[in-house]
C-alpha cells in the first residue's frame, strides 16, 4: 500500500495505525502522490479519491483505522489505541469515554478494569524508592532479543560484580526500599558465590518489601543457587521457558531440558518462592496447536504468576535481521486460548503494557493467582514510584520525570563509574529536598 504524506510529522501516526493491519513490507511511504492509495495533507485525507477532514491526530487515526478495517475485514480489539500503557487512561477517563474515543472492544475494557482493580489492592507510597540491578550476562542470545547483553562464559563476571557491589554500597538511597528487582540478561548465569556476594551487600544496606531475582533459564540453575537466593531474602523468582516447545526453543538458540526444568520448579516451590513464568505469543514457527501444548503443563504446575508477552520485533534482534513478523492470525487465536486458560484456572490480570511493533496489536499481560501480584511490575509500569538503576545499561527514572541511564557497555560503565554514581546521587538528593 502506497502512502503519501504532505507533512512528514504525521508519519508515526500513520505508521502506528497501518501496523495494526499490515506487515512492514506492505507499507510504502512514497514521495509521489500520483498513485498513492492514501494521501495525508493538512487536515485532509484523500483515500482513493474520497476526502475526509480531521482536526486532531486522534481523528486522523480513526479515519485510517476505519478504512483499513473495512479493506482488510479485521477490527483490532484495541481499536486505534497504540500507546504502551493503556491502563494510564483510567486515571483521566471513564471506561465509556475510552471505548468511544479509541474504539476499544468490551473485552479489552474489562481487561483494563480488572487490572485497575487488582492494582488497587497494592499500597504504594510515592516517597519510597525501588531499585533495579542489572546483570548483563547470558549463555546465548535468543533470536528475538535486542538487549545489550554479554554472551558466553569468557566474560569477567567477577570484576563486574565487584563494581556492582560498590554501586550498591555507595548509592545514597534511603535504607528502607519498596522493591528490588535483579534482572538482565540472565542473573542466574552468575556463579553461586557471585550471587551470594550481591545479596549480602543488598541486605547489609537495605530493607525492602519485595526482592525479585530473574532466574530465567533452567540451564543456569541448580539447587545450591536456589538455596542461596532463599537465604538471601529473595521472595520471588522468574523461571521463564517462553514456550515448552523444545523444537521452537532450539531454533531460537535457547534449549530446554524439561526434566531439569521440572526439578528446579519443584525445588523452588518447596523452598517457598513465588514463581513467575514468561511465555511469548507469536514465536516464529509456533502454531496455535504448538502453543496449546503449553496449557496442560501449566495446568499441572500452576505457577503463582504467568506473563504472556506478545512478540515485538525489535531492532538489533536476529528476528529483525531475518525480516520475521511472527504469526499474526495464529497469535490472535492463541490470545483467545490464553483468555480461556486464565479464566478457567483463576488467574487475574494485574499489569499490562504494550510495545512498538507488537504482533497483531496485542498486549503483554501479567497474571496472578491468590493475590500474588508483583509490586515492582506495577510500580514500573504505572510509574507510581521512583526507580534507581544500578549496573551496566540500567535505567533510573524518578517521579519528577528526571531520567538517567548507565552506559550501555562495560568499558564505559567501568571508566565513568564515579561520574555516573555522583550524577545519580545528585538526582536522589534533589528529589528528597
Amino acid at each position: 500500500m502506497k502512502i503519501y504524506l504532505k507533512d512528514n510529522n504525521k508519519r508515526k501516526i500513520a505508521y502506528d495505525i497501518l501496523n495494526i493491519f499490515l506487515d512492514h513490507e506492505e507499507m510504502d511511504f512514497t514521495d509521489d502522490e500520483s498513485d498513492a492509495e492514501i494521501k495525508i495533507g493538512d487536515g485532509l485525507v484523500d483515500i482513493t479519491g474520497l476526502n475526509f477532514f480531521f482536526k486532531t491526530n486522534q481523528e486522523l487515526k480513526i479515519i485510517l483505522y476505519d478504512y483499513l478495517a473495512k479493506k482488510t475485514g479485521y477490527k483490532s480489539s484495541w481499536g486505534t489505541l497504540t500507546g504502551s500503557k493503556p491502563s494510564k487512561l483510567l486515571k483521566n477517563k471513564s471506561l465509556g469515554e475510552i471505548k468511544n474515543t479509541y474504539k476499544l472492544s468490551d473485552e479489552k475494557l474489562k481487561l483494563l478494569e480488572k487490572v485497575k482493580e487488582n492494582q488497587g489492592r497494592l499500597s504504594v507510597c510515592q516517597d519510597d524508592f525501588s531499585l533495579y540491578i542489572n546483570i548483563p550476562f547470558c549463555p546465548t542470545r535468543c533470536d528475538y532479543c535486542s538487549y545489550p547483553t554479554l554472551i558466553g562464559s569468557h566474560h569477567d563476571k567477577g570484576t563486574y560484580v565487584a563494581y556492582l557491589i560498590r554501586e550498591i554500597e555507595e548509592i545514597n538511597l534511603p535504607s528502607n526500599l519498596d522493591s528490588i528487582y535483579i534482572g538482565g540478561g540472565t542473573p542466574s548465569y552468575l556463579t553461586a558465590d557471585e550471587i551470594e556476594k550481591i545479596l549480602t551487600s543488598i541486605n547489609k544496606k537495605f530493607t525492602y518489601k519485595e526482592l525479585t531475582f530473574e532466574a530465567g533459564r533452567e540451564d543456569t540453575l541448580d539447587i545450591k543457587k536456589l538455596e542461596i537466593l532463599k537465604a538471601g531474602g529473595v521472595l520471588r523468582i522468574s523461571l521463564n521457558p517462553q514456550t515448552f516447545n523444545r523444537e521452537i526453543l532450539q531454533k531460537l538458540n535457547r534449549d530446554i531440558d524439561m526434566d531439569h526444568f521440572l526439578k528446579i520448579y519443584k525445588a523452588a516451590k518447596d523452598l517457598g518462592f513465588i514463581v513467575n513464568m514468561d511465555f511469548i505469543v507469536g514465536l516464529e514457527g509456533e502454531s496455535v496447536d504448538d502453543f496449546s501444548k503449553n496449557f496442560p503443563i501449566l495446568q499441572d504446575l500452576l505457577p503463582d504468576n504467568i506473563t504472556f508477552h506478545a512478540l515485538a520485533i525489535k531492532s538489533g534482534s536476529k528476528y529483525n535481521e531475518k525480516g520475521s513478523t511472527g504469526e499474526r492470525e495464529d497469535s490472535l487465536k492463541i490470545a483467545e486460548k490464553i483468555g480461556d486458560f486464565t479464566r478457567e484456572n483463576a488467574y487475574e490480570p494485574y499489569y499490562l503494557y504494550r510495545q512498538k511493533n507488537i504482533i497483531s496489536n496485542l498486549e503483554n499481560v501479567g497474571y496472578q493467582r491468590n493475590n500474588t501480584a508483583q509490586r515492582y511490575n506495577v510500580i514500573i509500569n504505572e510509574e507510581i514510584g521512583s526507580i534507581l538503576g544500578l549496573g551496566m545499561n540500567a535505567n533510573s527514572k524518578l517521579l519528577t520525570g528526571k531520567k538517567f541511564r548507565n552506559p550501555r557497555n562495560l568499558r564505559d560503565y567501568y571508566q565513568d563509574f564515579e561520574k555516573n554514581l555522583l550524577a545519580k546521587n545528585e538526582m536522589i538528593e534533589e528529589l528528597r529536598r
